[in-house]
């Protein structure tokens, strides 16, 4: 049974509506950070396999990177199927009423938030996967501060080539 805004459960119980209402923002919310989540480490098991095979950075701190991004993207992915399979009971997702509004302004608002993090942390898995010695040296700045030491390390290390052909042709 869908419980929306016109259903008979809230006709009955007035006080319903307002609760799906705030189960509907929360759960959007929520679903956003599964999904981005999810996808980022999915591309971060990539990038780890990727230095298994192909980078000078040891074959076990790869490997395991690869191994935890990949059960991580499968636990979010999980939560995130899961949760939307849960919700769907209670928010009825097919017709535009309050509830579902909600959780998608909560869900593109979160989306928006989250997806701002994963270059950061795309950046600091491909520095750790291919540039040797770099999760020792990042390892002692402090964590907030670990993106802009990834940032000075790959242009001092000239890990991009186009910066390294512009120094050579000059």
């Amino acid at each position: 049974m869908r419980y929306g805004l016109w259903s008979p459960i809230a006709k009955i119980a007035p006080g319903m509506t307002a609760l799906l209402f705030l189960v509907a923002l929360v759960w959007g919310s929520l679903s956003a950070q599964f999904f981005v989540q999810a996808t980022t480490s999915l591309i971060l098991s990539l990038i780890c396999f990727s230095g298994l095979v192909f980078s000078r950075v040891s074959k076990a701190l790869n490997a395991a990177g690869t191994f935890v991004s990949l059960i991580q993207a499968l636990v979010f992915a999980g939560l995130f199927l899961g949760g939307n399979w849960i919700a769907s009971n209670y928010i009825d997702y097919e017709t535009w009423n309050v509830n579902c509004i909600a959780g998608l302004v909560a869900f593109l608002g979160t989306i928006v938030y989250c997806a701002a993090q994963v270059p950061g942390k795309v950046l600091l898995t491909r520095m750790t996967a291919w540039g040797p010695y770099f999760m020792e040296a990042a390892n002692t700045v402090l964590a907030r501060e670990r993106v802009a030491f990834a940032r000075k390390y790959l242009t001092r290390l000239c890990l991009r080539p186009t910066r390294c052909m512009r120094k050579t042709a000059r």
